[in-house]
């Protein structure tokens, strides 16, 4: 038995979920550099895959567990105190690579990731992307292991991204669309400033986990420059980058 089959109870215990075939947490776990230093006749599989399987399934458990928390069936139809936007600001919230990253340290699922020895020597165990990845990727393990389970991955989102005490905290992070935060900047009425607009710049990768990286103007001047895994996300990432810019210009 090795090190990484020892902790698998204590894995799944963190992650809320016991998976019949152990085969795929240790996948989700895998990096594509222990697979390539792997003896020869060992074809390993990184979890690459999975992660991509792991952010659509995370959104679908994001928004599920909001469905079941804060919507209630009646007469007619579904009711809820929420907007549509706050929706969509909690789901971007939770589902941020930081945050996603961050959640990863504080339960302390990094120090099992399987890494080749140059990526060990890197550090970068504890890298952002890194951390996000294994968070998505466990939770595509989580879909694929329960047979395409929507309430598996709802606990184990539930429980990994602590969301009721997200919703039910006194002081919870704020929520915010940094689009619609820069834009309301910009169209106070002391600046009147032109609304926002927004480029592609690049997109690179391969077709299962492409990164776009973003341009945000005001007028003809480039303020922020952001990355994600889509444009929506790239969008916000450089809007992000503007409204800080903006902001400490103004106050200096």
């Amino acid at each position: 038995m090795t090190d990484f089959d020892k902790n698998i109870p204590e894995m799944e215990r963190i992650v809320g979920y016991t998976f019949n075939d152990k085969s795929l947490l240790r996948q989700a776990f895998t990096r594509s550099s222990y697979c390539n230093e792997a003896p020869s006749g060992i074809k390993l599989q990184s979890n690459e895959v999975l992660e991509f399987f792991g952010d659509s399934a995370l959104s679908l458990g994001i928004v599920t567990f909001l469905i079941s928390e804060k919507t209630a069936r009646y007469t007619y139809g579904v009711r809820t105190e929420l907007k549509e936007g706050d929706f969509s600001n909690i789901r971007s919230k939770l589902s941020d690579k930081k945050n996603l990253a961050e959640n990863v340290k504080r339960l302390g699922l990094e120090k099992y990731l399987l890494l080749g020895e140059g990526d060990e020597k890197l550090g970068i165990r504890r890298e952002i992307s890194v951390m996000e990845d294994l968070f998505e990727s466990i939770i595509g393990a989580i879909y694929i292991d329960s047979d395409f389970s929507v309430n598996a991955v709802m606990k184990s989102v539930g429980l990994m991204l602590d969301i009721t005490h997200y919703l039910n905290s006194e002081t919870p992070a704020p929520i915010q669309s940094y689009k619609n935060a820069l834009q309301e900047w910009c169209q106070n009425k002391k600046r009147r400033l032109p609304t926002p607009r927004y480029e592609k710049l690049e997109e690179s990768g391969p077709d299962h986990n492409k990164t776009y990286t973003c341009a945000c103007f005001i007028g003809d001047t480039v303020m922020g420059v952001g990355n994600g895994k889509n444009l929506k996300l790239a969008e916000s990432a450089a809007a992000e980058a503007a409204l800080k810019k903006v902001t400490e210009l103004e106050n200096h």
